[in-house]
């Protein structure tokens, strides 16, 4: 695959498109979990998550793999992701 950078023509690998591609699918789940957290978390939980990277990175990891393994619907998948992702990540005691 050949992209413009900067003016100068780059030449991707198969792989470096594949990589490219995994990248931002996980920039978008990473997205979606932040959009949809509140809905699925508890008040108190969503306060202790927003900003915890772990959970975020855990969550979209676990969104993926539903959608991709488990044939779940993507309303279904990031809820369960959601859930899932915080019993899993310690929230530290303020």
């Amino acid at each position: 695959m050949e992209i413009y950078r900067e003016g100068k023509k780059i030449i991707l690998t198969e792989q470096e498109v594949f990589l490219a591609y995994e990248e931002q699918e996980n920039l978008y789940d990473q997205e979606n979990v932040r959009e949809n957290m509140e809905t699925y978390l508890t008040a108190e939980q969503y306060v202790k998550l927003k900003g915890n990277k772990s959970f975020i990175e855990e969550a979209a990891f676990l969104l993926r793999t539903y959608l991709d393994k488990n044939n779940m619907t993507y309303e279904y998948a990031i809820a369960e992701a959601i859930k899932d992702a915080a019993e899993s990540v310690k929230i530290e005691e303020e």
